[in-house]
């Protein structure tokens, strides 16, 4: 099974996780900056449930990206041993965000929320910036076994088949 996506499979995770990214962030914005003083202290603003509705409907997206992932990619990645370091971080970064989103949305209390909320954002921002790496070296580790030129090995004076093979063991 091929590690590398189709171009369409690519595309779907690159959509679903800008959409994640965003709407995290339009709310970060709106929670942290656009916040109003009200009669009892700030007031949110009034786009941060249509962030957060946003932000929930990619997350069960990305679940989807993320299980479409786990038979092939993951798998054959793992079994073959490429790339399997970032990926295995990548992993890692999604399973602390799925823990504090759940949290976030069902377990947080009052004293938790704060905490919850800031490992939950710095995770996500480190996601994004991980899948970008864990894509750089996946795509540059390809290239450089593309790149390597096998020069060509003369067959001996019998010219057989038999001693191209054994020359080119004996160079390796």
């Amino acid at each position: 099974m091929p590690i590398r996506l189709s171009r369409q499979h690519e595309r779907w995770i690159y959509l679903i996780g800008a959409i994640l990214f965003l709407s995290g962030l339009g709310w970060l914005i709106a929670h942290n900056f656009l916040a109003a003083p009200g009669e009892f202290g700030d007031a949110h603003h009034p786009s941060e449930p249509w962030w957060l509705r946003l932000h929930g409907a990619a997350a069960m997206g990305f679940l989807m990206v993320i299980g479409s992932l786990l038979p092939g990619h993951i798998a054959s990645a793992w079994r073959l041993r490429k790339n399997h370091r970032s990926g295995l971080f990548m992993l890692a970064l999604v399973a602390v965000l799925l823990l504090t989103g759940y949290g976030l949305y069902y377990a947080g209390d009052e004293q938790s929320r704060p905490w919850i909320s800031l490992i939950h954002w710095i995770a996500g921002t480190a996601a994004a910036a991980g899948l970008w790496l864990h894509i750089w070296l996946g795509k540059r580790k390809a290239n450089m076994l593309h790149a390597v030129v096998r020069k060509p090995i003369a067959p001996d004076a019998t010219g057989t088949a038999a001693a191209v093979a054994v020359q080119r063991k004996r160079s390796s």
